[in-house]
């Protein structure tokens, strides 16, 4: 088991600790992506433009048959399209809730959404975090088989110990902290994809036909085409505020069938904000008058099941005391791994020293500074990015990513080259710091109506709270690049101290034997 243990984790802790973090920023995705586009602060009142938006939707692409327009909400108040359009990239865009027209693009938190559960890399990606998942699951069961004194170990940290001691006390203190949510998090991170990575069921049930399988999934009737124009099309602003009043609060997007054909359908699905599975119920209203046609049954029990499952890994409701709660204990996962790995070589330094850079030794101890000291860097790049960009850029959104990518490369080769003689660790984190702490003022000079000052005065506690967390995480990294100078200049005094014993006792006279 402690083989198990070991192995099963070091092999993809880099990868696990890629999409931890990923998943512990998303859980606060919609108010990063506020926070990254500007021109929705401080929004004049006014009626929701959805009318409006479909139009503009419409115009991007005028051959698509579904559109998904998902209305403004306290986390995100633009009106949010997404377009399925056979054949073609998909189109996510954000639009302006006052007059539907569309907003500068940016990658916003929806990047460490993606990055989560697919590394940025597509359906090869997806199937690498499913086997990451997997095996994060087999180390942290293997590693309450081995841990016999883990509750103890819970109270007992050390970090004035330094070396392997210090580290180990922080992989048990983090790994017994947030061992239930892991294990919940793991396990549903994995449910998720289920049918991706389990094809039989679908192989033999639906003979490989994945658009019959999520027909049978869904409760909703889907219109049959009637191949003719059609005469006119309902308002969805209506359409909205008849849904609202016949759920009793708000819906959580609008879905039209067939935009082209007199067959058009409009769907809106209820929110579910106070829900784990999110919206049961669906009303569906006819695309051409807006007239109500009635509620769709609600889903099978197996697939509210899975809502459930998925709806816990989501964090969707619950508001901002379990997004907060879920991003502390997803810190605590980032922590696990991050001091799981440097355990690892601290075990074996004086292999590691005695086979050099240029060995298995000398990869681990560079992937540990550039995945758990340059990533973290990479993505407060990625907010600078966003607000140092031209506003007019054309694909401004790729350049936000491609900075993500950039720094982060260049993070890596500044730990390859210093990992012998420098302080990859201490530079790293302090560079981190810095850019944090530094973070409120260039959002002050880039964007004056969005400060920390302005936003705190209109009461906007998202935008003010985006500032104020990247406050208090750079004094973290600011402390951890303290704290990584300080174990530095105790390790090199304990050196000292050693030498100087070793060679005062060389230079003692033997005794005589009796």
């Amino acid at each position: 088991m402690a083989w198990l243990h070991t192995w099963a984790g070091l092999i993809v802790s880099w990868v696990l600790f890629a999409i931890f973090l990923g998943g512990t920023l998303a859980c606060f995705d919609k108010e990063l992506d506020y926070w990254m586009r500007p021109a929705l602060h401080q929004l004049a009142p006014g009626p929701i433009a959805m009318d409006a938006a479909a139009t503009t939707l419409r115009e991007m692409a005028p051959h698509a048959e579904t559109f998904y327009l998902r209305p403004p909400s306290a986390r995100d108040p633009s009106i949010h399209g997404l377009v399925f359009e056979p054949g073609k990239t998909t189109i996510d865009v954000a639009l302006n809730p006052r007059d539907g027209t569309r907003i500068p693009p940016t990658v916003g938190g929806n990047f460490f959404f993606v990055l989560h559960y697919n590394l940025q890399a597509g359906t090869p990606g997806v199937y690498l975090v499913g086997l990451a998942g997997m095996l994060m699951l087999l180390a942290l069961v293997s590693g309450v088989i081995i841990h016999r004194r883990v509750f103890k170990d819970f109270f007992v940290f050390r970090p004035q110990a330094g070396g392997q001691r210090a580290w180990l006390d922080g992989h048990n203190l983090t790994g017994v902290l947030g061992l239930p949510f892991h294990l919940m998090i793991a396990y549903t991170g994995v449910i998720i994809m289920m049918s991706t990575y389990m094809t039989a069921g679908v192989q033999i049930g639906y003979h490989g036909d994945l658009a019959a399988y999520y027909a049978a999934l869904s409760s909703t009737p889907h219109p049959v085409e009637q191949h003719r124009l059609p005469s006119r099309v309902a308002s969805l602003n209506k359409v909205l505020h008849d849904a609202v009043q016949r759920l009793g609060g708000p819906a959580q997007y609008l879905e039209i069938e067939h935009v082209h054909d007199a067959s058009i359908t409009i769907s809106a699905l209820a929110a579910g904000n106070d829900e784990v599975a999110g919206g049961r119920r669906n009303l569906i209203y006819d695309g051409t008058d807006g007239h109500f046609r009635g509620e769709s049954e609600s889903p099978p029990a197996a697939y509210r099941t899975y809502q459930f499952l998925s709806g816990l890994h989501r964090v969707q409701f619950g508001g901002a005391a379990i997004r907060w709660l879920y991003f502390l204990l997803g810190a605590t996962g980032c922590v696990m791994l991050a001091t799981a790995a440097q355990v690892w070589i601290e075990k074996r330094q004086r292999k590691a020293e005695a086979a050099g850079l240029r060995s298995g030794y000398g990869l681990v101890r560079a992937l540990n500074i550039a995945v758990i000291a340059g990533m973290p860097l990479a993505s407060v790049a990625l907010l600078w990015a966003n607000r140092l960009l031209p506003g007019n850029l054309a694909v401004r959104a790729s350049w936000e990513a491609q900075s993500f990518y950039a720094v982060w490369l260049l993070a890596t080769i500044w730990a390859v080259l210093r990992l012998r003689r420098g302080k990859p660790w201490r530079e790293l984190f302090g560079m981190t710091a810095a850019l944090l702490l530094a973070l409120p003022l260039l959002n002050a000079l880039t964007e004056p109506r969005s400060s920390l000052l302005a936003s705190t005065v209109d009461h906007d506690w998202v935008l003010a709270g985006v500032d104020a967390t990247a406050l208090a995480v750079g004094l973290g990294f600011a402390w951890l690049a303290w704290l990584n100078t300080r174990q530095r200049k105790k390790v090199r005094r304990d050196a000292r101290i050693g030498a100087a014993s070793a060679s005062s006792h060389a230079a003692r006279p033997r005794e005589k034997s009796a």
